[in-house]
């Protein structure tokens, strides 16, 4: 491929490196599509502000009583960047030795890819935790805006005439009695002046190691390891994600799907990019990648984490 006259080999690779780069990043599975609402931004932060919930529907007396939701807490979502890259040496194109040049596109893809999704699962790697660390071992906070962790005993409310306190935590195992319970407990979920919501728990959250327990949970006909051989309530009643980035193989998460797109955000504030810049006197093309993004919830009740010790 080198020439007697290679002025610009950085340029020559571009195309070649950037194709491979985005083909691989797109190759690369991610479960954030499948459990957060993704949306992309072009301001420098995104407020959201959680609202309470409508009062009584009340009966008509001649004239319309107009209710106010009292609000609730604000969300701040803002963007870091990352950014990495690699460096292609002049000695490299001139040798043709395009098995190494093309892998460290590849590579650089998937760290790109791996750290957004490390990112996402700090979310519930840390659901019980006040404080997260995060993939470079920054001490972060892991509290939402309610000043709670996500699955906490204690979330409160402003509304004066609310609940003092609600609940969705728990320390059960993922089996079949506990499925019902954790389910049971998320339908008599109440807003903030203690109203009931309409919960509706579609969907398991697990990681590698309960993947097998979820899919015989909500595939079975019957109860699993039961003498009886009863009919299974759970059957095709609910989606199963099962996501390598959970850390704690015992700890599962039941979520209503509509309500988890609704509280739980992804924003891209710059999707990934590739680049990339020669170095006359060094003879060497530097390659970036670079992307801002920023993930979190802005409120609770979609979803009930278990934390079995």
């Amino acid at each position: 491929m080198a020439t007697a006259r290679v002025e610009h080999f950085g340029e020559l690779l571009e195309p070649i490196l950037g194709e491979i780069f985005y083909n691989q990043y797109d190759q690369i599975p991610s479960m954030i599509d499948a459990i957060f609402s993704k949306k992309t931004t072009d301001k420098p932060y995104e407020d959201d502000l959680s609202l309470g919930s409508m009062g009584l529907f009340r009966k008509f007396q001649g004239t319309v009583e107009y209710d106010r939701p009292y609000v609730q807490y604000k969300k701040t979502y803002e963007f870091p960047e990352y950014a990495d890259g690699f460096k292609i040496e002049r000695k490299l194109f001139d040798d043709d030795m395009h098995n190494i040049i093309n892998q460290r596109p590849a590579d650089l893809a998937e760290a790109a890819k791996r750290r957004r999704e490390m990112d996402a699962a700090l979310i519930f790697n840390y659901a019980d935790s006040d404080t997260a660390t995060d993939a470079e071992g920054n001490v972060i906070s892991a509290l939402g805006p309610d000043d709670k962790r996500l699955c906490a005993s204690d979330h409160p409310t402003k509304s004066p005439d609310g609940p003092a306190a609600r609940s969705n935590v728990g320390t059960l195992e993922l089996n079949h009695a506990n499925l019902q319970t954790t389910k049971n407990l998320m339908r008599q979920y109440v807003d903030d002046r203690g109203n009931k919501i309409s919960v509706v728990p579609d969907t398991i959250i697990v990681g590698i190691g309960l993947e097998e327990m979820g899919w015989e949970l909500i595939e079975s006909a019957k109860k699993i390891n039961t003498a009886e051989n009863n009919p299974n309530i759970h059957e095709g009643r609910y989606k199963l994600i099962v996501w390598d980035y959970l850390a704690d193989d015992k700890r599962w998460f039941l979520a209503d799907s509509r309500y988890m797109q609704r509280y739980l955000k992804w924003f891209d504030r710059v999707p990934i990019e590739f680049a990339m810049m020669e170095e006359f006197d060094e003879l060497v093309a530097k390659y970036r990648a670079y992307m801002r993004y920023e993930c979190g919830w802005s409120d609770w009740f979609w979803v009930h984490g278990n934390f079995p010790t």
